[in-house]
């Protein structure tokens, strides 16, 4: 596929040959030329384009540099949208200031760019001035306050621009929501780093964001992201859809009810009318009460994994939230009532009266189920991040060290392709993932997120994986209907061989809460097999924030992790010696937004298995096998505890998918391939 401009083929290869002079381990990548013309091609010709780039060709630069030569020889204005945050920062601060420099070697004219992201990324003066007691306890939100007042206009307001970390619970006293700012009307507009980052974005030839920003802006047909664009390139496209049906989900939390209720202002606006206060208490436990008995289940209830436990459909009205709705509404009226002398406090009561409105629309909309195109559910979640467990198997699920559960009500989309088709047919977008096909065809991502007849192109890997990854498929190890100890087993040896330097890759917190007890103690191998092994580093998923355990991972040498689905993509571990995924990542059965899809599927006549949950399944088995190799000469096993890759009939579907490789037949010929190759 050919640019109609020689010229601008010939600047596309002139910079990525320029490369080479900045970045040690550039190489040149015929499959980066080859995508980086058809992006070219697809700009010229305002044609939607879907291009399958596998790992290793450089495809950021690959769409960087025809997207900047539109912007410097047209004017073009350019959005960039990806799922994760580094690979935001990775091309907000490293591949588009080296281009930058590229660029006016060439005598090109400048260009500008910046990184949008949302609200809850920038630090708040509004928040911080109201939760000046409680940050003057949590040492790290006054640090980063104090940081941010000594750099004046040198800091971005960006918490990831701080010089340190800063946890959650402390971002949170420091940070505004799209629910509550105030805007125009906030007191410290003059001073407010989101305006300014919008206003920059406004200016800016290049903006890079993020899928949930890009899918809010498209629904609110340009409102949210400032400006007009003439190209689109969303990266990551894989996660496009699941990051849309997100976006605009309804969502509401008993806790933030809770918050609300019980804020200042709302106490002290309550004393001249206690009743409704008390009204307001008394709804809210009932809200509470009657979520947390959707999840009551009699003792012989059969459900296949713990999540199945943790999400439930919601069939019927919620009169409870109805009326803690109205009860909410109620205060908000002795808010708005209330004389507040001072400019800062009518910005208070302003930004809690916006909190309070927008909770009781969310509740009333959610507790009616009135939407035909949403799928309404409860969700219960644990402190620490995920689910708790104590006790064997089906016993004291979610009573464990956890604490007491949190309850969240949702409206999701059953598809967001019916918004997003128009959007698609009225703009140039490339869309770009190592993982957009199920190994045959592009036809289920382009259905799911409502793209008709785009471009499509496949850019092989340039990595050798027939010679430096191999394939194993052990038999008699899964845990269907035997409890855990098998898989344990299988785990306990593979890490033994492998030495560390591997990434367990879990379908279930089930799975990997099971795994890991058994391997917690003396039962498999004689002895502790996470702890007992010296130089190795054992993570799990939950323990820690993600962003740490991959930074401690790194500066270990047999470090081991053990995670669930947030870790089978996105995740960029060079050195990585082996993966091992429990099962064949199918979709949960029991999602309540799954099996909506799947009866919409059912209903028009198709198959929900053949249609969803293969292909969906597939896509996900690919980012996983896909975290083994990230650089050129990595080299490992990718193991698939999961008889029916060879029992069942779709089981060569996602064989097929895979990069050529050669299968292992037994745990012998995987430790002969480390000690061959120099482990």
């Amino acid at each position: 596929m050919k640019s109609d401009s020689p010229a601008e083929n010939n600047s596309i290869e002139k910079i990525l040959t320029q490369l080479g002079s900045y970045l040690s381990d550039y190489k040149p990548r015929p499959g980066q030329v080859q995508m980086a013309e058809a992006v070219a091609q697809a700009i010229a010709k305002h044609e939607n384009l879907v291009v399958e780039g596998g790992t290793g060709i450089g495809k950021s630069m690959a769409y960087l540099i025809p997207a900047l030569l539109s912007v410097v020889e047209q004017a073009a204005r350019v959005l960039i949208a990806t799922s994760h945050k580094p690979l935001q920062d990775q091309i907000g601060k490293k591949d588009l200031p080296l281009l930058e420099l590229l660029f006016k070697k060439q005598g090109y004219a400048p260009f500008t760019y910046v990184t949008l992201k949302g609200i809850s990324n920038y630090l708040c003066w509004q928040s911080a001035d109201n939760e000046q007691g409680k940050i003057a306890i949590n040492e790290l939100a006054d640090k980063a306050v104090r940081y941010a007042r000594k750099e004046g206009d040198n800091f971005s307001g960006d918490f990831e621009d701080l010089p340190f970390n800063l946890p959650p619970e402390s971002r949170a006293l420091l940070s505004a929501n799209n629910e509550d700012c105030l805007g125009g009307r906030c007191p410290q507009r003059e001073q407010c780093y989101a305006l300014r980052i919008r206003r920059k974005a406004e200016q800016s030839s290049v903006v890079i964001t993020n899928h949930s920003l890009l899918s809010l802006d498209i629904r609110s047909e340009g409102a949210i992201i400032p400006g007009k664009f003439n190209t689109y390139i969303i990266d990551e496209g894989h996660n496009f859809e699941d990051n849309a049906t997100k976006a605009n989900s309804l969502q509401i939390t008993i806790g933030a009810c809770r918050r609300f209720i019980n804020s200042d202002i709302v106490r002290r606006s309550s004393i001249v009318n206690s009743q409704r206060f008390e009204n307001a208490q008394q709804n809210l436990e009932r809200l509470q009460t009657a979520v947390a008995a959707l999840f009551v289940r009699s003792p012989d209830a059969k459900f296949q994994d713990f999540e199945d436990e943790n999400k439930v459909l919601l069939k019927n009205e919620l009169p409870a939230g109805r009326e803690l709705a109205e009860s909410i509404k109620d205060l908000v009226a002795l808010v708005r009532d209330l004389m507040l002398r001072t400019e800062e406090e009518s910005a208070r009561s302003l930004r809690i009266q916006r909190q309070g409105a927008n909770l009781v629309e969310r509740l009333s909309k959610i507790s009616v189920i009135a939407d035909p195109n949403l799928v309404y559910y409860a969700e219960r979640t644990f402190p620490g991040g995920g689910p708790t467990f104590s006790g064997p198997r089906n016993q004291g699920r979610g009573a464990g060290s956890g604490g007491a559960p949190a309850y969240a009500l949702y409206g999701m989309p059953i598809s967001v392709a019916g918004y997003l088709e128009g959007w698609f047919a009225e703009n140039n977008v490339i869309v770009t993932s190592a993982t957009l096909s199920d190994g045959q065809s592009f036809d289920f991502f382009t259905k799911q997120v409502g793209m008709k007849n785009p471009v499509t192109l496949t850019v092989p890997s340039p990595f050798n994986y027939k010679e430096q990854v191999r394939l194993f498929l052990p038999q008699s190890n899964s845990s269907f209907g035997q409890g855990w100890k098998p898989l344990a087993e299988s785990i306990a040896q593979l890490l033994s061989v492998a030495d560390g330097r591997a990434l367990v890759l879990f379908t279930s917190h089930a799975a990997l809460e099971g795994v890991w007890r058994l391997l917690s103690g003396p039962t498999i191998l004689g002895q502790n097999e996470l702890r007992d092994v010296p130089g190795r580093r054992v993570f799990k998923q939950g323990e820690s924030q993600m962003s740490w355990i991959i930074t401690e991972f790194q500066a270990t040498e047999k470090g081991v992790i053990f995670g669930t689905r947030s870790w089978w993509q996105g995740v960029d571990l060079p050195g990585m010696a082996m993966v091992i995924m429990d099962k064949l990542p199918f979709p949960q059965l029991n999602d309540p937004i799954v099996k909506a899809r799947s009866e919409n599927i059912e209903g028009a006549g198709g198959n929900s298995f053949k249609d969803f949950m293969l292909p969906s399944a597939i896509i996900t088995f690919r980012q996983g096998f896909g975290r083994l190799m990230r650089k050129e000469d990595d080299r490992g096993v990718v193991v698939i505890c999961d008889e029916r890759i060879v029992q069942k009939s779709y089981g060569r579907r996602f064989l097929k998918s895979l990069p050529e490789v050669v299968t292992l037949e037994n745990l012998q010929k995987v430790a002969q391939f480390y000690t061959k190759g120099g482990f």
